[in-house]
């Protein structure tokens, strides 16, 4: 993949990000490369627990992945009893979109995909 593609797959799927980022319930999210991060979330004061949430996250699946002789995990659903943490590889970028729980992760999943 050259760089230019790699920014195209950077700008597309910031594109739509921003087009469910004000959808009813979404809390915000974390989009990561190799390089670089973006941070979107509606509570900034909680970004730190967000971030490492996400880490956590996909660190265990690629452990979990292992264990089981999986190929890579490509998406993953953690509820809690709020909030539900929808984390996903795409074009090579992690990212981990949060939403309260009552959202519908499968349309999130499907628009981003």
């Amino acid at each position: 993949m050259t760089e230019n593609e790699s920014t195209t797959d950077y700008e597309e799927l910031q594109e739509k990000l921003l087009s469910i980022k004000e959808q009813e319930g979404l809390i915000g999210y974390i989009l990561r490369s190799s390089k670089t991060a973006s941070i979107d979330l509606k509570d900034p004061a909680k970004i730190i627990d967000y971030a490492l949430l996400s880490s956590a996250v996909f660190d265990e699946s690629q452990k979990l992945a292992t264990v089981l002789d999986m190929e890579e995990i490509e998406s993953i659903i953690v509820e809690g009893e709020e909030i539900k943490l929808l984390s996903m590889k795409i074009n090579g970028y992690n990212l981990s979109v949060f939403m309260e729980k009552a959202v519908d992760h499968k349309q999130i999943f499907d628009s981003l995909t």
